[in-house]
């Protein structure tokens, strides 16, 4: 299986993923099996909620990084470093998933 290209990929919230947003912190908790998995529960501080609210399916994580350069007053390779990362881990943890053509 080859590894899925992050940077040219396009990501939407799993639909197993309760997600709130909570004292400027975006705070997400996988719901799997009807319940809650709060041994999982996963907190973005400002600049990762505002990653968070930029995926919708059609935005790839380039474009996302340049909109967190722009709105964070950021160079762009570090804002693609911290949205590559940051979007690595939520894979990582299931909490999104990459869109595929049906579902643009």
């Amino acid at each position: 299986m080859s590894r899925l290209n992050v940077e040219a990929s396009t990501f939407r919230l799993s639909p197993d993923v309760v997600s709130r947003r909570i004292a400027g912190e975006q705070i997400l908790v996988p719901v799997r099996n009807g319940a809650a998995q709060m041994d999982y529960l996963f907190t973005a501080n400002e600049v990762g909620s505002a990653i968070f609210a930029l995926l919708d399916g059609q935005r790839s994580a380039t474009a996302i990084a340049r909109l967190v350069a722009q709105d964070f007053e950021v160079d762009e390779s570090q804002a693609r470093a911290d949205v590559l990362e940051f979007l690595e881990s939520l894979l990582d943890a299931r909490l999104v998933q990459p869109t595929t053509d049906g579902d643009r």
